[in-house]
């Protein structure tokens, strides 16, 4: 089954708003049939809800699903590639499907990852989906230290993704990130700043705009700034 999202257009924000609200945004399990085309689309429609009335985009809009970059999105006659990764240990999302495939219940303690990490074999993959081992635990600042070495990663993990000859580039180019890295209790502020502070002009080419959804807000990177903005869910009820 073919779960890539429709054409959207729209001619204000009103209209988009009303458009985005109508689409089924649900992720399925990752043992019940979860895609990738299922997570762009959680991020992209999340993404469009929550910046719907800003200067960030015009109108007329419209945005389809794609392949290199995920999406075009079109504002008038301007045209935007957007790419969409999830950030997440890869690892991780091996074990947290073998805990859903077993029914292994938690709660288990979060651990620290790293996003070079090697894959994990399928007895160490066993045994650590069943273990509630502590690890090293957390202090100071190493939680906001941990998410910004990832995230940063993850950005030029997909730089070097483009400059690849199948991946096709547009007069703007923006990144967009779901923050899926396991970590307790996150100061957002405190992790954007030292993002932020890591990232060099070379890190926003081609990716002009760096946005990661996090938790309850979407964190914008420009080259120059950084700000924050509340996340619009329009399906919380749903």
């Amino acid at each position: 089954m073919n779960s890539r999202m429709k054409l959207i257009r729209a001619d204000s924000s009103q209209e988009l708003l009303s458009t985005l609200a109508s689409i089924d945004i649900s992720v399925p399990l990752r043992t019940e049939g979860r895609t990738k085309e299922h997570c762009e689309q959680w991020s992209i429609c999340r993404f469009i809800a929550s910046f719907a009335d800003s200067k960030m985009l015009t109108f007329p809009l419209s945005i389809s699903h794609r392949d290199k970059p995920d999406f075009l999105l079109k504002l008038g006659s301007k045209m935007v590639g957007i790419e969409v990764t999830e950030a997440v240990p890869e690892n991780n999302a091996a074990i947290d499907a073998y805990r859903e495939h077993k029914e292994i219940d938690g709660p288990f303690f979060l651990k620290h990852h790293l996003p070079s990490a090697a894959q994990l074999h399928v007895a160490d993959l066993r045994r650590e989906a069943n273990s509630n081992d502590p690890g090293d635990g957390w202090g100071g600042d190493s939680v906001e230290r941990e998410w910004a070495f990832a995230m940063k990663a993850f950005i030029r993990g997909k730089i070097e993704k483009s400059r690849k000859l199948d991946f096709e580039l547009f007069e703007s180019n923006w990144l967009l990130m779901y923050d899926n890295w396991p970590l307790p209790a996150l100061n957002q502020a405190g992790a954007a700043k030292r993002l932020f502070e890591t990232l060099a002009p070379e890190d926003y080419v081609p990716f002009e705009n760096i946005f990661i959804e996090c938790s309850n807000r979407f964190w914008a990177f420009l080259c120059n700034a950084y700000y924050s903005r509340p996340i619009n869910d329009l399906w919380a009820d749903s």
